[in-house]
């Protein structure tokens, strides 16, 4: 299967959700490495979940890691094509390394549109994707801002995406793509997968697309 555009699903932490996503055609599977926080998957976890996978690339997510935590982190992983962070001032730093690297955003924790905009311009250079995200619906970034910013930056979008809007954004927009994240097993091996797949299955296409 293929879907009409670059799409990531993050923080994902059981088989489930990473079978179906790898299945429909996800491109990036996003898994949390960070100790302390929720959606931490364990090394031997991940290794387990990836080795039932095949044709998806993984991300390493670190939402407040320093680099030299980052660094020892993924010492203990394998097959890492990308690595994402919530800090900015550590996007130099892994210029040093060979996945790529993007920067999520919560625009919550922006004062402003401003101060996004200039965020995406001073390290647009140091990313291959922005994860932009409004989880609390923040006034400081609409829909139409963000589809704005994606003219000029390699945006994931991440937020205001429904099954019913989801063709007009990929066709009539530049977003690079989209984001969105799994959920918890409802017991293991057992998923509710609506809130995926309303929006994955209008992506799909025929392989000859």
């Amino acid at each position: 299967m293929a879907l009409k555009t670059t799409v990531k699903v993050g923080s994902i932490n059981n088989l489930s959700d990473a079978r179906y996503c790898a299945g429909i055609g996800v491109d990036i599977l996003g898994f949390c490495f960070e100790s302390t926080h929720e959606k931490f998957i364990e090394p031997t976890a991940f290794l387990a979940i990836s080795e039932w996978l095949s044709g998806v690339q993984y991300m390493a997510e670190f939402p407040t890691y320093s680099f030299q935590q980052i660094e020892e982190s993924l010492a203990l992983y394998e097959k890492v094509q990308h690595i994402q962070t919530d800090n900015s001032p550590e996007l130099p730093f892994l210029q040093s390394r060979k996945e790529s690297a993007s920067l999520s955003l919560d625009a919550g924790k922006y004062k402003s549109l401003g101060e996004i905009a200039d965020t995406l311009q001073d390290c647009h250079q140091e990313v291959t994707y922005f994860v932009l995200e409004n989880p609390h619906n923040s006034a400081n970034l609409t829909l139409d801002d963000a589809l704005h910013l994606a003219e000029q930056y390699p945006i994931l979008l991440g937020f205001g995406i429904t099954p019913e809007n989801i063709l007009s954004l990929v066709d009539n927009s530049a977003i690079a793509g989209i984001a969105l994240k799994g959920s918890e097993e409802i017991k293991p091996g057992y998923k509710d997968f609506d809130d995926l797949a309303e929006i994955l299955e209008v992506l799909e296409v025929d392989e000859a697309y």
